[in-house]
């Protein structure tokens, strides 16, 4: 039997390649001829580099460190994977991630995109042509104007002065010229697609700045400066490039970058467990399995939008693979879930328990909810193999018990 294990991981407590570990060893305990396929996965967002990194089912990957700008112009070491093929996955949050300063330092105003185009830079410079970039955890609210001046833009103020570099989110109302002669040309060379799981436009109360502006660090009064700003920068890229991108699903994420990736690089946006589970080839290993395990830490009905366990789900109910969902915890909301091919919830808590009790115990909870799992999913074909063979039986006598001609 092959059962394809597909976890993400649980926050706080452990890696998604350390949880499909510990679903593994349950599994074993039931039956070690098993043919299992542990393929840690991410929706795209924070932790995206590791769980890729640590995946069996991506040969030859090795990492690249770069040191580059932080939203507040530190210097930090990031770093991103080379994979065979020019291949580069970049994560925003390694440069530019909201967890790089502390809350009490964090002034969205001032934070700048300008360390991920350092990052885009070094691929391109170490021969790397096809690149997804994961969007998610960015601490900058800039328009991408920060990443596009690493990689060669310039913006005049009206005085005939260019912005700082690097600018930030403070600077975009003061930009009455965009000039790209300079960009480099490598950018639109390559192929670039975006791991982005929000639709939010650009502008608006549903964009960047009034979305996701306040858990980045700005009051009301900064957020209606930045939306100003935004909207000015939005016209004079419209104006630039001949066309609008702030109404393009997804030109809002981490704090306008989806739209800079659009505007300057052509890229492509993508929700991030779409390019995962492509980069893993996971229509390969599940065309032939006969149950996947799928899970993460919280479940509820937004894990429907864009979350890995769904992201699996999808694909394993084209196959016709059931699925198996092990979580910390679910609320009354998750039962939407069972509309989306998950086929069953398990909660790997099978006792009340303080919280720090089981994030520490997670993988050994775990791998006794795989066993559990496992073990039931057997008995049900066991019982559904001893109908079938009632069935045949009594057929088989009340055929006995008729003539030839009375056969059908």
């Amino acid at each position: 039997m092959k059962i394809v294990i597909a976890l993400d991981s649980f926050k706080g407590s452990c890696s998604a390649q350390a949880a499909c570990a510990a679903v593994a060893q349950g599994l074993r305990r039931v039956d070690e001829g098993l043919e299992l396929v542990e393929m840690p996965v991410s929706d795209g967002g924070e932790g995206l580099l590791s769980a890729l990194a640590e995946s069996p089912q991506l040969k030859g990957a090795r990492w690249q460190q770069q040191r580059c700008s932080s939203p507040y112009g530190l210097s930090v070491e990031a770093a991103f994977l080379i994979l065979p093929g020019e291949r580069a996955i970049i994560e925003m949050a390694q440069s530019c991630g909201l967890e790089l300063t502390p809350k009490a330092q964090r002034d969205v105003r001032l934070a700048s995109s300008f360390g991920l185009g350092e990052q885009v830079k070094a691929a391109l410079d170490a021969g790397c042509r096809r690149l997804i970039i994961g969007l998610g955890g960015s601490a900058t609210n800039d328009g991408g104007i920060g990443f596009a001046q690493a990689l060669g833009a310039r913006f005049w103020r009206e005085d005939g002065t260019l912005l700082p570099v690097p600018a930030a989110g403070q600077d975009l109302a003061h930009i009455q010229r965009i000039d790209l002669s300079a960009m480099d040309p490598r950018l639109r060379q390559a192929e670039i697609q975006a791991s982005c799981d929000v639709t939010n436009p650009l502008l608006g109360e549903n964009g960047a700045t009034w979305v996701y502006g306040a858990q980045k660090g700005a009051d009301e009064a900064a957020l209606r400066e930045l939306e100003a700003g935004m909207a000015h920068y939005s016209r004079q890229l419209t104006q630039t490039l001949g066309y609008d991108v702030s109404e393009r699903p997804g030109a809002g994420a981490a704090g306008g970058m989806g739209a800079a990736l659009i505007a300057y690089a052509g890229a492509t946006l993508r929700p991030g467990i779409d390019l995962v589970l492509e980069l893993l080839n996971a229509d390969r290993h599940l065309s032939d399995a006969s149950l996947t395990i799928v899970g993460e830490g919280w479940l509820d009905r937004q894990s429907a939008f864009g979350k890995a366990p769904v992201g699996v789900a999808g694909k394993a109910a084209r196959h016709g693979v059931p699925v198996v969902a092990l979580c910390g915890g679910r609320d009354e909301s998750s039962r939407q879930l069972y509309q989306h091919h998950i086929d069953a919830m398990w909660s790997i808590c099978q006792r009340p328990m303080p919280l720090a009790e089981s994030m520490n115990t997670c993988e050994q909870l775990l791998a006794d909810a795989a066993e559990n799992v496992l073990r039931t999913f057997l008995s049900g074909r066991r019982g559904e193999a001893h109908k079938r063979i009632t069935v045949c039986l009594l057929r088989r006598r009340w055929l006995m018990k008729l003539s030839p001609g009375q056969w059908r």
